[in-house]
């Protein structure tokens, strides 16, 4: 379902917001630290900060979540929404993944706008979780005419 070159922005060092709703409808956002394509691109694993409880307590509830990935300087972004399989605490590999990660969002962001990583590493989360999820939808999200064009059909 997600193409490669899907796969690579979602895998990037990136802006990923993950967006959630609860049972009366309520929806939460919250920073995703780090991606994984599982399965072909039928698949994600993705990575939450410990403090994120709304979204923790949304995906188990409700198992929906919206993941957006953003390209920092481009602006191209892809939209992945699924049903969630597993929150789980963090692997050695997950912490591999969030660790390349957040160097690259360091250093991305410090090439284009020139943030100093000191003050970016204030973002860092206290800890991280993971959620995996069957991918039901793919979108084009890129600001302009295309945004909201879906680019892989909803599961039958």
């Amino acid at each position: 379902m997600i193409q490669p070159e899907q796969a690579d922005l979602l895998e990037s060092p990136c802006a990923l917001v993950v967006g959630s709703v609860d049972r009366a409808g309520l929806p939460d956002a919250t920073r995703g630290w780090g991606l994984e394509v599982l399965d072909g691109g039928n698949r994600v694993r993705v990575l939450l900060s410990t403090s994120a409880s709304t979204t923790i307590a949304n995906a188990r509830e409700t198992r929906r979540l919206a993941i957006t990935a953003t390209h920092f300087a481009t602006l191209v972004s892809v939209q992945v929404k699924g049903m969630v399989t597993a929150v789980e605490d963090a692997r050695p590999a997950d912490r591999i993944r969030f660790d390349r990660f957040w160097a690259g969002c360091v250093h991305e962001l410090e090439e284009l706008d020139g943030t100093p990583p000191d003050l970016t590493s204030r973002l860092a989360p206290p800890g991280i979780v993971a959620g995996e999820l069957t991918v039901d939808e793919v979108y084009d999200q890129t600001p302009g005419p295309a945004a909201g064009a879906r680019l892989a059909p909803t599961r039958s």
